[in-house]
């Protein structure tokens, strides 16, 4: 234990106190509460993309797709079904693609039983432009997860769609 020694000097008695102990105690109660905390873990979503090699396409259903292109100033150009020749581009900001892909996916469902099972289910297939912002494609991945959507894809944007943006976007 610590004692207390007392000093003289020059006839006045001052005690000192040896505070080794105290320093112990302090790294011992920083060391323990390091331990005992919890230390945040990151929160992430799963992404799973397989390997394709180039040649191989995928095929989607024309009345069930959704192409969404995040750009510039937080806006997101679409497209459904196939890309044509000339086509143009509707453009939302995100609050009102959630109402997108929700009235999207409500027209899905009202199509007739006959319709294969793959065409009552919405596939995206997102596209980010050279000028968005990475937040821009989290929240796209968020509406994904939110609105329940089981097939979208992350696909690089083409040149031809390119040119129609930076046209629309002027």
């Amino acid at each position: 234990m610590a004692d207390v020694q007392v000093n003289q000097s020059k006839g006045r008695r001052s005690p000192s106190i040896d505070l080794t102990p105290m320093v112990d105690l302090g790294f011992i109660l920083i060391t323990f509460f390091i331990y005992t905390t919890s230390i945040a873990e990151p929160r992430m979503m799963d992404i799973n993309m397989p390997y394709k090699p180039a040649t191989e396409s995928t095929a989607y259903v024309d009345t069930a797709t959704i192409t969404i292109m995040p750009t510039k100033n937080h806006l997101y150009a679409t497209y459904t079904g196939a890309y044509k020749e000339g086509m143009l581009f509707k453009s939302y900001n995100s609050s009102e693609l959630r109402n997108l892909i929700m009235n999207k996916q409500a027209a899905l469902r009202k199509l007739p039983a006959n319709f294969s099972a793959q065409a009552h289910q919405l596939q995206v297939i997102i596209k980010p432009n050279d000028d968005c912002e990475y937040q821009d494609v989290v929240t796209l991945l968020d509406e994904m997860a939110i609105n329940q959507v089981a097939y979208y894809a992350i696909a690089d944007i083409t040149a031809n769609e390119k040119l129609i943006l930076t046209k629309q976007l002027q």
